[in-house]
């Protein structure tokens, strides 16, 4: 494993760890399809995890997560697809239950300097995350 992809591996686990606080504080973590939340698994993550194909549309999304009232927090992939989801959601969210639902998204970015496209690339990037 090259420095640079042992530094992003250590920054992803430090993101799994700040992801998992914010779960424990009530934050629910949405991903686009059931193998992006294998993938936050594989590397540590412990939170709440809904995957929006496992509803009928936005408007059924929607409508589940906004009667939890709890902090949302996008993890949609960087795709075509999962842009335009993303900003489909946040129309529909920012009226029901105003967050920033896309730091963590920015955050993730910035720390792979945008080279995993979709969240499921994750166990394949790093190494598995191993509590002390």
């Amino acid at each position: 494993m090259t420095y640079e992809r042992e530094e992003i591996a250590l920054k992803v686990r430090e993101f799994i760890e700040s992801l998992n606080n914010e779960c424990k504080a009530g934050a629910i973590v949405i991903v686009e399809g059931r193998k992006d939340g294998i993938a936050l698994r594989e590397i540590g993550f412990k939170g709440e995890i809904l995957v929006y194909n496992n509803f009928k549309g936005i408007i059924n999304f929607v409508d589940h997560v906004s009667r939890k009232g709890r902090k949302v927090i996008l993890l949609l992939d960087r795709d075509r697809k999962g842009r335009s989801l993303t900003s489909k959601i946040l129309k529909k969210l920012e009226i029901l239950c105003p967050h920033d639902s896309l730091y963590y998204k920015k955050k993730f970015v910035k720390i792979t300097h945008g080279k995993i496209m979709c969240i499921e690339n994750l166990s394949n990037f790093c190494l598995p995350f191993v509590e002390n």
